[in-house]
């Protein structure tokens, strides 16, 4: 008997990475990390089938909770899945989690497929197929700005479902910082969007000129909107790593323009793509 875990098991091209990121418009790195962190940055295992973890809590039915299923061994989840895929295939298949990236067989239509089988069954026969999973679950949980600045935190909350206090968003920078080849660098830069608070918002709004009151708000959101479009980074209003490295390269440079004059060019940049 094939299950729907077992294909050509075809291995990603050597630039999968890279594409991907140009995709989500991240670098490579990060995506990496997130695959370290998840699946040890195996996409298959040995047997050539794809790598899965059974999640027995997410049955339907289920009196277990998630801490219960951790006390399971491998071997012991191995059997309980195979049990519970004779029983009710799709439900066993919803309730793992598959690849390279670990997504959820029950989120496969975020992520772009008709159901989990055809997720798992596309991941069994190529890992290029495990990568347009990922992006296309990014692009649909709306997590590429996130992604693009480092912000581990909210990957660990929204990818991972977060409750791990942290330690996920630190092992995913700790790969970072080892893929990157600097595992004693510099740590990733504080996240900032709108809502945020504090020195490192203050630190901000003088790099761009602005009224310092340390508070993310719409001025500072509009500001730092336009100078993304300028530096030709995503627009996004988040304050990531690659917003930062600009924000740094630019003001060591030459000063900003004021912030009379990032607003007039982010509001005539938006009334030019009305009139167009």
């Amino acid at each position: 008997m094939t299950y729907p875990w077992q294909g050509a098991a075809r291995p990603m091209s050597p630039d999968a990475f890279a594409s991907a990121a140009r995709t989500i418009g991240c670098e490579a790195a990060v995506i990496e990390a997130i695959w370290m962190t998840e699946s040890a940055g195996r996409g298959f295992r040995s047997d050539g089938t794809v790598e899965r973890r059974f999640e027995p809590h997410k049955m339907p039915g289920s009196s277990l909770t998630w801490r219960d299923s951790l006390k399971y061994s491998r071997s012991a989840r191995e059997a309980a899945f195979m049990a519970a895929y004779s029983k009710n295939p799709n439900a066993a298949l919803r309730a793992s989690s598959w690849g390279g990236p670990q997504i959820m067989g029950f989120n496969a239509e975020d992520a772009g497929f008709l159901s989990a089988e055809a997720m798992v069954r596309a991941m069994a026969r190529d890992e290029g197929a495990h990568l347009t999973a990922f992006c296309c679950l990014i692009r649909t949980w709306g997590l590429a700005p996130a992604i693009r600045a480092r912000d581990w935190q909210t990957i660990e909350r929204r990818y991972n479902g977060g409750g791990f206090g942290g330690a996920y968003a630190r092992k995913m920078e700790k790969h970072y910082r080892r893929i990157k080849g600097g595992g004693g660098g510099a740590s990733s830069p504080t996240v900032l969007r709108i809502g945020s608070s504090g020195a490192s918002v203050r630190r901000l709004q003088r790099a761009l000129g602005l009224t310092v009151d340390g508070s993310f708000g719409p001025q500072t959101d509009a500001a730092v909107r336009a100078f993304q479009a300028e530096a030709a980074l995503s627009v996004d209003g988040v304050v990531g790593a690659r917003t930062w490295a600009e924000i740094e390269r630019k003001t060591s440079v030459t000063s900003l323009p004021q912030p009379s004059n990032w607003l007039a060019q982010f509001i005539t940049n938006i009334l030019e793509r009305f009139i167009a």
